[in-house]
């Protein structure tokens, strides 16, 4: 279980660097451009060296290093670790994550914080939690309904939104299930929907649309979804392109070639596909080319040690 705990924070890291120079650009025009991208590049709106990782993987570390502090209550340390890193003026923050992170220095509550953003941005659908709630999959996964909660209560740090919540309740117990079977996808996925529609239930989540949303997404014949910011239709190119592919790489490079956000799209593939395929299937030269893999490797060594027996 080792290798695809670890396969998934890398795969989502490595995703990330490999779409975040493509960012905000069309499949046309990225095709125009580059033909198909197959290799990690520099420059984007962001201006990123080759390698480098965008607010996505940095969310996710620090989510992990906060459960890592204190798993029990995790929020005040991962609140901790969002502040300092706000204040360090980082290249790139989402607007919805920005706005919350301003209201929670006014009113101190973070559920409060994501409230106000939401009613101020009237935007309750984008995919900035989304990104970042993965490792709670393997601190979670021997307690699934502590695994729901976490989802929920960690994306509504920023992200008041009843699709924002289920999504990340779907994708984390989807990502469980890939580090622990390996057979038929769609079955997966079937398992996934079960669980999010008991836990929706249990939270008293209602999220308009988002089980037929993602049933209709991974149906044959269904049409193709750009990655544009929403967390569903993240979620959902991020499905059909991990369906219609046979590897970690396959996988990687259908998605961010589809355009949009590129980076975001990258790394929820590269999480789910990780953890799938393991970290064995992880392209060397992309992992060479990767930037900043101290912290990665602190977190994913960490939660290896620590969170393997999850799953035993």
């Amino acid at each position: 279980m080792n290798d695809y705990i670890q396969g998934s924070f890398w795969g989502a890291a490595v995703g990330d660097a490999l779409g975040g120079a493509l960012e905000n650009m069309s499949g046309e025009e990225i095709y125009n451009r580059y033909g198909t991208v197959t290799e990690i590049l520099g420059g984007g709106w962001l201006d990123l060296h080759p390698g480098e990782y965008t607010d996505d993987t940095q969310m996710i570390i620090m989510v992990a290093e906060g459960i890592l502090a204190n798993p029990v209550y995790p929020i005040e340390e991962i609140g901790r670790r969002f502040l300092r890193w706000y204040y360090s003026n980082p290249r790139d923050i989402g607007t919805t994550t920005k706005r919350s992170f301003e209201n929670y220095l006014r009113c101190g509550s973070w559920q409060e914080a994501a409230r106000m953003t939401a009613k101020s941005l009237n935007k309750l659908d984008s995919n900035g939690a989304l990104m970042r709630t993965l490792p709670v999959t393997f601190a979670y996964w021997n307690t699934p309904r502590d695994m729901a909660y976490w989802s929920v209560d960690i994306a509504s740090m920023t992200h008041q939104s009843r699709e924002s919540s289920a999504s990340c309740i779907f994708y984390n117990y989807l990502v469980g299930k890939a580090v622990c079977e390996k057979g038929n996808k769609r079955e997966l996925f079937t398992n996934a929907l079960r669980f999010t529609d008991e836990q929706c239930a249990r939270l008293d989540i209602n999220p308009k649309g988002f089980f037929w949303y993602v049933v209709k997404a991974v149906q044959s014949g269904a049409a193709k979804i750009i990655p544009e910011g929403k967390a569903l239709d993240t979620l959902g190119a991020t499905l059909q392109c991990f369906l219609q592919t046979d590897t970690f790489e396959e996988a990687l490079v259908r998605v961010i070639n589809l355009g949009g956000d590129t980076d975001t799209a990258g790394n929820v593939m590269g999480g789910l596909a990780g953890a799938y395929y393991g970290y064995e299937a992880i392209p060397e030269r992309w992992l060479s080319t990767l930037r900043g893999k101290e912290r990665i490797v602190g977190v994913a060594d960490a939660f290896s040690a620590k969170f393997t027996r999850n799953f035993v």
